[in-house]
């Protein structure tokens, strides 16, 4: 039996070639889009579940409740994790994580390879899979190193890293290591590192490990069994109050408000698996799981527009078996019978769209081109037992959804009707109108979001950043704790080139490079009863001049000044606001009994040194003898490349041996938006799959609808109706149907677009005449797909269908 249903159901398909094709293939585009976001999302909301103890583990981070609101930071200063670990009974270990440098030296071999600096805590609390360890503690001694499978293939090929002597770097300088360990590339992690080595090793280490006013790294807890983290918070607040009461003393003096618990100022605790989600906490490194919900939903909405596809062509088609079904009742074919059959067919085409996405997926997956960790990470997943079961879940929900409802539908024909053959097609069927109207919805709402997005995605890259990024060149160099010194011969070097322009530097990239690392430092001092808090870089001289950044009050950075390498600063316009002063040139500020503190010898304008997501900051720069990572050239516009080409053969003779990473900073600033530059052309795809969709459905529609009524078109034609007359009159109703679907997609759209645009610190507005556009765009194209059909209907010779009455 269950081979005679299997030969009907196939018999059935190549029966309806037509309407068989278009629900195959929107089948197939809709399973294909929706199981690959389906694996991306299912990605994302696994990372940092591998580890065996992160119920336990916190990310640390504190909260500012200041007058003009609240301020939170994930960085520490050195003394934090340790007076931690030692004075918070709650917390069992802790290890902080630093930006060590991202340069490695072996065998003659100069490499830039990312270091980081973590404590002794650190694989007792992380569960990242060892390949190869010489011991059970990894980085038991200050003298140990843990490689990736990256590094370690990257630095010694084939060989056998473990034993073997490496030098990293160390902060300012660089340390000689004993490579202890291979761990297994990280997959869905929060934390990702190629080269890990003790804290303890950092240069000036010892002179700053009991300071707490100097912010540069993050903290990681890892509590006692039993312990909670309110608990820990509580007991984290007695220890922040022994060790910097000044900070609490600064807040109330500058009117900071407390927050629901109490405190103006507090060190939290993020559970880990919040971490990855956290923007809060962790800005531009975070997911946004509202961004991944919304992923998912145009993933889902994509399938539903195939499903109702489906639903409508099988609902049509099953007039044109009225009398297949009413013989099969006759000759004794039960309900449940009947019901399996019909499922069985579209259950059919289900699997075969579900097989052929399955291709399909696992093909785009090996060609993400430039997503080598997204596709690394997609493909850690898709066979795993647990997203395989949701995958067939999905097939048998489809099915159901898409062949269970018209099967249940056409079991339900009257025998006496269905033989005689008075079932019709409705012209005005509510539930096929429903479907047609949410089909254009769900199309209406993908062409306004795309619209919108690229209009917000356009607007951030070409918005005032304060800066002039044409023509900057930048260069990443291998010997930051030799900054300084290269960047002044590079500048000697390029002094008689009339291309070049200016030469700096900073321990901060403008925008996303080469190497994709950005950092921020926090400075905070008190000043006549004031906290002023800033960002701080450490930049060369003719930084403002390199990017056109105004100086509005004061000089610039000079070499004529020796003091401008140790004491002298420049700040933003934001931190003299701070100050409620007038004429800060001159001023001393931020000196102690240890140190003299920092004389203020301009103010420039603000500029923003991150991305136009979050608000502008306040930031201080100083020229100091501090690692300096990135150089910044400013070429003349005549013929850029022929500059890069000239400073790629000076930086030979500066750094020999080493690779030239160099980008030019209008390109870095564009890599900011990466996520919204994703977003809009997934939605842009969306957009065109959800349209050829719907128009493909109404196709079928239209077809089925026209060829019900040819007997009427004829009859209205030997009366004297025009061909613009009949087109009108079938055209309409399906206008209608795309009228409403607008009047509904518009306010949602309108919604949804507000409440994403909101996360923007700096963003369009959303206006009328953008729903006007998207409005005209979908009625032409559902116009030109229904006029096609009925112009060639209304043109038939009458005689024809006619013949037989």
């Amino acid at each position: 039996m269950i081979v005679n249903y299997c030969k009907m159901a196939w018999r059935s398909l190549f029966r309806n070639k037509l309407h068989t094709a278009i629900n195959l293939g929107g089948l197939v585009i809709g399973f294909t889009i929706g199981i690959t976001i389906l694996l991306f999302v299912y990605a994302q909301f696994t990372f940092d579940n591998f580890h065996k103890n992160g119920k336990r583990i916190y990310q640390a981070y504190q909260v500012f409740n200041r007058a003009a609101g609240e301020e939170v930071q994930n960085q520490f200063s050195l003394a934090a994790g340790p007076a931690y670990k030692t004075e918070v009974k709650s917390i069992e270990k802790v290890t902080r994580i630093f930006d060590g440098g991202n340069h490695i030296e072996v065998s003659g071999k100069d490499l830039i390879i990312p270091v980081t600096m973590v404590d002794e805590d650190f694989f007792s609390m992380f569960s990242f899979p060892l390949i190869k360890a010489a011991q059970q503690n990894p980085l038991k001694n200050l003298s140990d190193a843990v490689l990736s499978e990256d590094a370690a293939k990257k630095i010694f090929g084939n060989e056998e890293p473990v034993g073997k002597t490496i030098k990293a770097s160390a902060g300012g300088t660089m340390q000689t290591y004993i490579v202890s360990a291979v761990v297994k590339n990280q997959v869905n992690s929060s934390i990702n590192f190629q080269v890990l080595t003790r804290i303890e090793t950092r240069s000036n280490y010892a002179a700053d490990r009991n300071q707490w006013n100097a912010q540069s790294h993050g903290v990681f807890v890892q509590l006692l069994p039993g312990a909670t983290a309110k608990q820990a918070e509580a007991e984290l607040r007695i220890v922040d109050k022994r060790h910097v009461p000044a900070w609490y003393d600064d807040l109330k003096k500058e009117g900071a408000r407390p927050d629901k618990f109490g405190d103006v100022f507090a060190t939290r605790l993020l559970p880990m698996q919040d971490v990855h989600f956290s923007a809060r906490v962790n800005n531009n490194r975070a997911t946004s799981p509202m961004q991944l919900l919304t992923i998912l939903t145009v993933g889902l909405l994509i399938l539903f527009i195939a499903c109702f596809n489906f639903v409508n062509i099988n609902l049509a088609n099953a007039f044109t078996r009225s009398r297949e079904i009413g013989v099969r009742k006759c000759l004794g074919a039960s309900k449940s019978k009947l019901f399996l059959q019909l499922w069985g067919e579209s259950f059919l085409i289900c699997v075969i769209a579900f097989g052929l996405s399955t291709f399909f997926v696992n093909i785009l997956l090996h060609s993400f081109e430039g997503f080598e960790k997204i596709k690394v990470s997609l493909l850690s997943v898709i066979w795993q037992p647990r997203f395989i079961l949701i995958s067939l879940g999905l097939l048998v929900f489809v099915s159901l959804l898409a062949g269970g409802y018209p099967s249940w539908l056409i079991i339900r024909f009257r025998v006496v009707e269905t033989l005689k053959g008075n079932l019709s097609l409705k012209r005005n069927s509510l539930l096929r109108s429903s479907l047609i109207v949410m089909q254009f919805v769900i199309a209406c709402i993908m062409i306004s979001c795309t619209y919108i997005i690229y209009q917000q995605f356009q607007f951030l890259q070409t918005a005032d950043t304060g800066i002039n990024k044409d023509y900057v060149i930048s260069v990443l160099l291998h010997h930051p704790e030799k900054g300084q010194e290269t960047i002044e011969k590079l500048r000697s070097r390029l002094h008689n080139d009339p291309a070049i322009v200016t030469v700096s530097g900073s321990d901060i990239n403008m925008g996303r490079g080469s190497d994709h690392r950005s950092s921020k430092t926090t400075i905070s001092f008190g000043y006549n009863g004031q906290q002023i808090t800033s960002n701080r870089a450490s930049v060369g001289f003719d930084y403002l001049r390199t990017f056109g950044v105004k100086l509005l009050q004061g000089r610039d950075f000079d070499k004529s000044f020796g003091m401008d390498t140790m004491n002298s600063i420049l700040i933003s316009e934001s931190v003299a606001k701070q100050f409620h002063e007038k004429n800060l040139i001159g001023k001393i500020v931020g000196g102690d009994s240890s140190f003299r503190g920092w004389q203020i010898i301009g103010i420039f304008r603000d500029f923003h040194l991150y991305t136009m997501q979050e608000a502008m900051e306040p930031l201080t720069l100083s020229v100091s003898n501090a690692p300096i990572n990135y150089c910044f050239v400013k070429v003349g516009s005549q013929n850029p490349v022929v500059s890069m080409a000239t400073i790629k053969k000076q930086m030979t003779f500066l750094e020999p041996g080493q690779d030239f990473n160099a980008s030019f900073v209008n390109e870095n600033i564009k890599n900011w938006y990466e996520a919204e530059k994703m977003m809009s052309v997934l939605f842009s795809v969306a957009s065109i799959v959800a349209i050829i969709l719907s128009c493909s459905g109404l196709l079928a529609m239209v077809m089925l609808i026209v060829s019900q009524r040819v007997k009427e078109i004829g009859v209205r034609k030997v009366l004297g109706a025009s061909v613009q007359n009949i087109s009108v009159l079938i055209s309409k109703e399906f206008v209608y149907l795309v009228i409403i679907a607008l009047l509904i997609a518009t306010p949602i759209s309108w919604i949804v677009m507000n409440s994403w645009l909101a996360s923007f610190a700096y963003r369009i507005q959303v206006e009328l005449w953008m729903f006007a556009l998207v409005a005209l765009t979908a009625i032409c194209i559902a116009m030109l797909t229904i006029g096609f059909n009925t112009v060639r209907a209304a043109k038939q010779n009458p005689v024809k269908s006619l013949r037989s009455e």
